[in-house]
């Protein structure tokens, strides 16, 4: 086919984005990914949106993308990111109090809008929230999450608006002449391009490996849960509590994702099977939320939905590890284990991963019926998720 002047090889978020401001400069472009926009890491990211960063540079770029681009979304890219305003709080025990107040001072010279905040006023600011072993939070108002496939979905549609183009093609192999990369070989052909950015996560390395270039990067697994809410929790923080090793921010209508910072598993290939979900981790990220709950209470959150989620994480051995979590495989199973979860009876919904799906759209929790057998406790039915591509 005739040659562009960027083949961006994945149409993640990073990829798309990308697409867009090249496509913005008048660059021919194209996207290429095995999958669709946001089939990879992007639809299972966790989606913070914070500034909160150790280094003066990553929090600078954090800042400008609240500020210039999710919160003006519809104006910047069009359309819509599902950007949610909650505020977002970093947890830290004692033993982090100096590193916080360093990262809190380097962020404010940068512009974020962010201040130090005591266990206390942390209880004044989120009543549903008083962390046991929080000794000091950061805290920034106007943080809060996406959804980052519509995000990556935003981008690219904004790029083709001004001429990008996009394939569902599987890139084999970086086209070296010299020093120099000057397209790509896929599935169905050669792409010709003076440039090309390799943004495929987790499958760069092999496509840089054809090219002579060894890439530091492993693949990893994370595992992500999600928790019904009841009605008297409509929202809550988004959140990092270094204290206890999770994230979790709210999720569709009445859910809150959980993502354990401590349940890396290394893997080699980041296309193996996802395995089965670990009971252990269910019940490790039901204790750790319970204890985030307002002066010992367990958060009033119901039964727990464990995805299975097989995300796996480009990592850089000796430096911050990259964003982004490439699943394995798309959504495969839909099975209710009964008799495991939260308040009452709940029950584990395993959500494994199927190559022909994209993400899972909202999950939507269902009022029930008839006499409440359970007075003073929320009636809400079981999360069905709805499976399906995002498009």
């Amino acid at each position: 086919m005739k040659g562009v002047d960027v083949a961006v090889i994945g149409a993640g978020v990073v990829g798309a984005s990308v697409a867009f401001h090249l496509a913005e400069r008048g660059a021919k472009t194209l996207v290429l990914d095995r999958g669709g926009p946001a089939a990879g890491s992007t639809a299972r990211s966790g989606a913070l949106i914070r500034a909160h960063y150790p280094t003066a540079l990553e929090a600078d770029l954090a800042w400008e993308s609240l500020t210039e681009y999710f919160e003006p979304w519809g104006e910047r890219v069009g359309g819509g990111c599902g950007f949610t305003r909650t505020g977002f709080v970093h947890l830290v025990g004692e033993q982090n109090i100096d590193a916080l107040r360093y990262n809190v001072a380097l962020q404010r010279k940068v512009g974020v809008e962010t201040e130090l905040v005591g266990p206390d006023e942390l209880c004044d600011i989120e009543p549903a929230l008083c962390a046991k072993g929080v000794a000091l939070a950061a805290y920034e108002p106007r943080g809060g999450y996406a959804d980052p496939a519509a995000t990556a979905v935003g981008f690219l549609r904004a790029a083709q608006a001004l001429g990008g183009r996009f394939e569902r093609r599987r890139v084999t192999a970086l086209l070296a002449r010299g020093e120099r990369v000057r397209g790509v070989q896929t599935d169905e052909g050669l792409v010709e391009a003076g440039n090309v950015v390799l943004a495929a996560g987790a499958w760069s390395v092999p496509l840089a490996g054809s090219a002579g270039v060894r890439l530091p990067i492993r693949s990893a697994r994370v595992r992500v849960a999600l928790f019904e809410r009841p009605y008297e929790l409509p929202t809550h923080l988004a959140l990092i509590d270094t204290t206890e090793g999770f994230y979790a921010r709210p999720a569709a209508e009445r859910a809150t994702l959980f993502g354990s910072r401590d349940s890396l598993e290394w893997v080699d290939d980041p296309d193996a099977p996802t395995p089965e979900p670990d009971g252990a981790f269910t019940a490790e990220a039901l204790r750790k939320l319970a204890s985030a709950g307002r002066r010992g209470r367990p958060l009033p959150l119901g039964p727990l939905r464990d995805t299975g989620h097989d995300t796996r994480r480009p990592s850089y051995p000796r430096a911050r590890r990259a964003r982004g979590s490439p699943p394995g495989r798309g959504l495969e199973r839909n099975r209710l284990q009964k008799g495991a979860g939260g308040r009452g009876r709940g029950g584990v919904l395993d959500l494994g991963w199927h190559p022909k799906a994209t993400g899972a759209k909202k999950l939507r929790p269902r009022p029930l019926r008839g006499r409440n057998p359970h007075p003073g406790r929320p009636r809400v039915r079981p999360l069905r998720p709805s499976l399906g591509a995002y498009t």
